[in-house]
C-alpha cells in the first residue's frame, strides 16, 4: 500500500479463465399461481385499458412458463415512446398480473392499483 491507495497486481491467467465461462443472470422472482379458470389475456387487456401506460404500445401473448415482461424504446415512434411485450402463463394469478402491469405502467400507488384491478 503506497500513498493511501491499494495496489493490485493483474494476473493474465485470471483473464484467460474468465473468458472460458459465460455469465448467466438467472431470475428468481416469486410468482403467485392460481388454478382458477379465467381468461388471463382478457384480464390483462382490461387492466391495460385502466392503467393506460403513457407513450407505450403493449403486446400481450400467452406464454407457457413464467409471467415475463420486456420493455424497450420504440425508436420508430419518436422520442420518449416505448413498447412492451407481456407474456402471461396459464397459471398466473390476477394479483401477479395486476402487480406487474402496474409496475410496467409506472403507477405511483402500485398496491392500490392492484386492489383496484383485481376488484373489477
Amino acid at each position: 500500500m503506497t500513498g493511501g491507495r491499494l495496489s493490485r497486481h493483474h494476473d493474465d491467467r485470471v483473464d484467460d479463465v474468465e473468458k472460458r465461462f459465460e455469465v448467466v443472470d438467472e431470475s428468481h422472482d416469486f410468482e403467485l399461481r392460481d388454478a382458477a379458470g379465467f381468461d388471463r389475456i382478457a384480464f390483462a387487456m382490461r387492466a391495460l385499458r385502466i392503467l393506460r401506460p403513457p407513450k407505450m404500445k403493449v403486446v400481450v401473448y400467452e406464454r407457457v412458463r413464467d409471467l415475463h415482461i420486456e420493455k424497450a424504446a420504440d425508436l420508430s415512434a419518436g422520442p420518449g415512446r416505448s413498447y412492451a411485450v407481456v407474456g402471461i402463463p396459464p397459471h398466473a394469478s390476477r394479483e401477479h398480473i395486476a402487480y406487474r402491469l402496474a409496475e410496467l405502467a409506472g403507477a405511483e400507488q402500485v398496491p392500490y392499483m392492484v386492489a383496484l384491478l383485481t376488484a373489477s
